[in-house]
């Protein structure tokens, strides 16, 4: 099969595209390498030299779960697969440290869910906890149920649908050679990539039809269309449906209102910038 027509196998039972022993060696020394300059410019080196010999997809472990992750066409996802510690390590233990009974995480732009395995490494040894894992992109949302159906028990529900300020249907378009920049088009907006027509919901409705009553963690990475979401929930929603940390892509140049601002207005504070995102803690009062 072309690499570029492999675009999602889960026909193929896992284990299928296992790593031979020199490859599984070179991501394990990856996975191993310190995250300061010298280390992210040695793993760009090993990455380079271990795609070229490799599968287009690869059954491996990551996160403490099966997932077969894919080395070209998503970003996050190669990033996850050869070296995890350099992927959003301070937001992803943000959200695990939010584990206890009843903890709700909601993962608004799931990709092929690497927060929502991630959070679940440590929700899954408390009692009814919840990640939703909501991502509209067709491919995406398969890696992700293929994922998801390699690790029975994990308290992953995957959603295929995105979230928008109503209830309806968009288009959403994927920019070429990365699926993770998919979004949907605001109203006006050119096309430059591959198109497809995605329900959509408010998150409001999507938490009252879920019977949601509380959020622990909420991560929102949707391509600058973040606004949308969130300023009409964080104006409807009521207390006790705010969730205690927001991680949102720091998208802020994309936006046409101060988002953080009417986040400060609910009572988050800036927890921390990172490199992509921002971190809003809410206290409880």
């Amino acid at each position: 099969m072309e690499e570029q027509n492999f675009l999602v196998d889960d026909q193929s039972a896992f284990g299928t595209f296992a790593p031979n022993a020199k490859i599984l060696k070179s991501i394990t020394l990856m996975r191993r390498l310190p995250t300061h300059w010298f280390g992210k410019r040695l793993m760009f080196f090993m990455r380079r030299r271990a795609m070229k010999k490799m599968a287009p997809c690869t059954d491996i472990e990551l996160f403490g779960a099966n997932m077969r992750l894919y080395k070209t066409g998503n970003v996050s996802e190669k990033r996850a697969l050869f070296a995890p510690q350099f992927f959003d390590l301070e937001e992803r233990t943000a959200l695990q440290d939010l584990a206890e009974d009843n903890a709700v995480f909601i993962d608004i732009g799931a990709n092929i869910g690497l927060y929502s395995f991630s959070t679940a490494a440590t929700f899954k040894n408390h009692k009814n906890t919840r990640i939703i894992s909501v991502e509209p992109h067709p491919v995406m949302s398969r890696r992700l149920t293929f994922n998801l159906a390699a690790n029975p028990g994990l308290p992953v529900e995957p959603l295929v649908m995105g979230l928008s300020d109503k209830n309806g249907s968009m288009t959403l378009m994927t920019p070429d050679n990365n699926f993770g920049e998919s979004r949907l088009l605001k109203e006006g907006e050119s096309v430059n990539g591959e198109t497809v027509d995605v329900p959509v919901r408010t998150l409001l409705s999507l938490l009252n039809e879920k019977q949601v009553t509380r959020i622990d963690g909420l991560k929102i990475d949707i391509e600058g269309y973040e606004e949308a979401v969130l300023i009409p929930f964080l104006h409807e929603a009521p207390t006790n449906l705010l969730p205690k940390l927001i991680i949102i892509e720091n998208n802020f140049e994309q936006w046409d209102t101060d988002l953080l601002a009417l986040t400060q207005k609910r009572g988050y504070s800036i927890k921390t910038y990172t490199r992509m995102n921002v971190i809003l803690h809410r206290e409880e009062i």
